[in-house]
């Protein structure tokens, strides 16, 4: 089993598959073909979405003996980037830590996802099982976003639930946190550095809006904090302006993230914003201010009797249920109707240079896995009788 899945991650790693968008890669492509090759050489009619040039996801179903029933189970193939990575590409062994990029984030869990459909071909699970591999997790979510805008409405019933492999330490992850960019644009004008009555300095006006940005964490953090995900935040992030040292500087741009908790609305931090404009427009000075919402993804807490978790909570028992800190496409899989949680491997180094994955922990998440898929041959209501004694 450990050698089938070193192999499997193996040639995964091997395939450069970094985030065009972040770190200038190639894109899912190239492993997006090896996924489905390895799935079509099982029997499976595994199918290449190209959701964006350069950008693919690989869907296929594995019919069981019930098909009105069906579990979704997602990877995603994008990596971050490999700067000041020794042979990135390359999967080395240490002990039971397999190293190289996307190991741990999330090849490892792609690897024992094939396994399992192998498996799964040589004895038919008692339910269907969808394999979803999706393109661009570590930045848009286009490939999430396409599968739910297109294949998930062709899919009748709906899968009962999903789970999304991303690395867990072996917790059960019930909910995570959302986020939503921003940016504030400043309009001023420009005069020489000698003549300053004659411009309008446009950075300047900055220093309301990162004091109104401070005095929103302070509230945030003075609020309850969520049992599993902790306080909401906001940071600011980027920060540009100013032509030259002589110069008024004639424009000026500020970008922050906010992170949201279940229960928080858009309209909530719709609010923020125009506390933040209003603080700028009221600083001294004829300046023009522009400012808007840029990207949003919302937060997620599964439900407590959704079946996906009562499942997987009684084929892992010994897994904590806990929030994570960073988002994910299960979120998208909530939004229509998919009750969704995130069970994964051990490991270190996600978007690090040491990113490294445990090999036995690979092998215990298969294990939870095949369990609870072949736990649906039992009849639901006496599922749950059992797991409720």
């Amino acid at each position: 089993m450990e050698n089938k899945i070193i192999s499997i991650l193996g040639d995964l790693v091997g395939i450069d598959s970094v985030s065009p968008t972040l770190a200038n890669g190639p894109g899912e492509i190239e492993i997006a073909e090896y996924v489905r090759q390895y799935l079509q050489k099982l029997g499976l009619d595994a199918q290449i979405q190209t959701v964006a040039p350069g950008r693919a996801n690989v869907v296929c179903i594995i019919s069981g003996t019930n098909r009105n029933k069906s579990l979704l189970l997602n990877a995603h193939l994008d990596t971050v980037g490999v700067e000041e990575m020794p042979e990135p590409f390359d999967l080395k062994k240490k002990g039971d830590k397999l190293f190289g990029r996307g190991a741990y984030d999330m090849k490892g869990s792609a690897a024992l996802m094939l396994l399992l459909a192998e498996n799964l071909m040589k004895d038919r699970p008692p339910i269907d099982v969808c394999l979803t591999f999706v393109a661009d997790e570590e930045d848009k979510s286009i490939g999430m976003a396409h599968l739910v805008d297109k294949w998930l409405p062709q899919i009748s019933p709906l899968p009962m639930g999903a789970i999304f492999l991303e690395p867990t330490e072996l917790q059960i992850g019930v909910g995570h946190k959302g986020f939503t960019w921003y940016e504030i644009e400043i309009i001023g004008k420009a005069a020489h550095g000698s003549r300053p009555a004659e411009g309008v300095d446009a950075i300047l006006p900055l220093r309301a809006a990162l004091d109104e940005i401070d005095n929103i964490q302070t509230e945030l953090y003075n609020r309850p904090a969520d049992p599993l995900l902790g306080h909401a935040t906001v940071h600011s992030s980027l920060i540009e302006g100013g032509s030259e040292l002589s110069v008024i500087p004639a424009r000026s741009k500020l970008l922050w993230e906010r992170r949201s908790l279940p229960g928080e609305t858009q309209q909530d931090l719709s609010a923020e914003l125009k506390r933040i404009l209003a603080a700028v427009e009221n600083h001294p000075g004829a300046h023009t201010v522009k400012g808007q919402e840029l990207f949003v993804r919302l937060p997620y807490r599964v439900s407590d009797e959704a079946e996906i978790l009562q499942r997987l909570q009684s084929a892992s028992p010994q897994s904590k249920t806990v929030g994570l800190s960073f988002w994910a496409d299960s979120a998208l899989c909530a939004m229509v109707g998919i009750p969704a949680v995130l069970f994964g491997p051990v490991g270190h180094g996600a978007h690090a240079v040491d990113e490294w994955v445990s090999v036995k922990s690979l092998v215990q998440v298969f294990a939870v896995l095949k369990k609870m898929i072949f736990d649906f041959s039992y009849l639901t209501h006496d599922f749950f009788s059992v797991i409720q004694r």
